[in-house]
């Protein structure tokens, strides 16, 4: 007689299946586990731009090898490899040492991968548990000047590069229209309506979306750059800003690259960045229409407050802009005297 207790055959064998399972996941190496990751937080409703983030910071080549068993990396192992992403520079061909907003991303990025890999069984501790981020306040990015862009530009259009128009009409959008990097790169052919001059960002940060207006010479540079690919492949579909696979879209390490390579054909500061194109969009636009509302539209914000680290808040002379909206003002035009409200009555 099978004792109440006693585990049915089905059931043993499920058991079975799972703690098989469980050991192999546990002997998961780093490349395999980081997929695993992105899908979960795909089908969990994260953005596209969070994805792509977590996507970079899991595959830096300073981190850890990618063939890497999820169990071998302790919590000092981590702590070094973090250390390491502070101490080295962001390329081959730069100078530039990392800052603490990206440094921070990175951490962050690291807390949430180990977190879930040490809930879903795959390492037996989670080694970020003491991962902190930065108090450090944040570096305002120095903003590309309207004569920089011009040079920039030009230089790859007169260049004989074959991704010359590509690389222009991308950098154009970074320049002319304030986008994110990710933004620009998660653009799709159809989110560009020459005839109506607007670009349809539909993975904004927040997964918020919004039209952006187009000036005139870079719908231009769009169409062009449109009408050229179709020439040589299929491209009604697909990204607007092709990667090596015309049917893919190019990556942020890619576009960095790209950018790097002009820089110093250029021969730019080697301060700028990519997203100084954002920070050098928002300061032009605020000089010519002293807006912060209209600005922080522009550059798709939900809170005015991070549009104040594009704006020099110290250029605005408030003596002048009182002085020029209530200088004009004479005593006749007080409408609050107590002589006019006499003469009233």
């Amino acid at each position: 007689m099978k004792s109440h207790l006693e585990i049915p055959r089905g059931h043993r064998a499920c058991k079975n299946a799972n703690v098989a399972t469980l050991v192999a996941s546990q002997r998961q190496a780093l490349d395999s586990a980081s997929s695993d990751y992105l899908l979960q937080i795909r089908a969990s409703g994260r953005s596209p731009m969070t994805i792509a983030s977590y996507a970079e910071s899991l595959a830096l080549k300073e981190f850890f090898c990618s063939t890497i068993p999820l169990p071998a990396i302790s919590a000092d192992g981590l702590h070094a490899a973090v250390a390491n992403l502070a101490a080295t520079t962001t390329g081959r061909r730069s100078s530039i040492r990392r800052s603490e907003t990206t440094l921070n991303r990175h951490r962050s990025a690291y807390r949430a991968f180990f977190n879930w890999a040490f809930l879903t069984g795959r390492t037996p501790i989670n080694p970020a548990v003491l991962l902190r981020r930065s108090r450090a306040e944040s570096v305002p990015t120095p903003p590309i000047t309207q004569d920089e862009v011009d040079l920039f530009l030009s230089t790859i259009r007169l260049s004989r590069d074959p991704l010359r128009l590509r690389d222009e009409a991308l950098f154009a959008t970074y320049a002319f229209a304030g986008l994110r990097r990710t933004e620009a790169l998660l653009l799709d052919i159809t989110d560009f309506d020459a005839q109506r001059a607007i670009l349809h960002v539909r993975n904004g940060k927040g997964r918020r979306s919004r039209i952006v207006p187009l000036v005139r010479e870079l719908s231009l540079l769009l169409s062009r750059f449109r009408d050229d690919r179709l020439k040589v492949v299929d491209a009604s579909t697909g990204k607007l800003f092709p990667g090596h696979n015309p049917h893919s879209g190019l990556t942020p390490r890619q576009v960095q690259r790209r950018f790097e390579h002009w820089k110093v054909i250029t021969g730019l500061r080697p301060i700028l960045t990519v997203h100084s194109f954002r920070a050098g969009f928002a300061t032009t636009l605020h000089q010519n229409s002293c807006d912060v509302v209209l600005v922080s539209r522009a550059l798709g914000h939900k809170d005015i407050r991070p549009t104040l680290r594009y704006i020099d808040l110290s250029a605005i002379n408030l003596a002048q802009a009182m002085e020029a909206t209530f200088g004009k003002r004479g005593p006749s035009q007080d409408r609050c005297h107590p002589t006019q409200h006499r003469k009233r009555r």
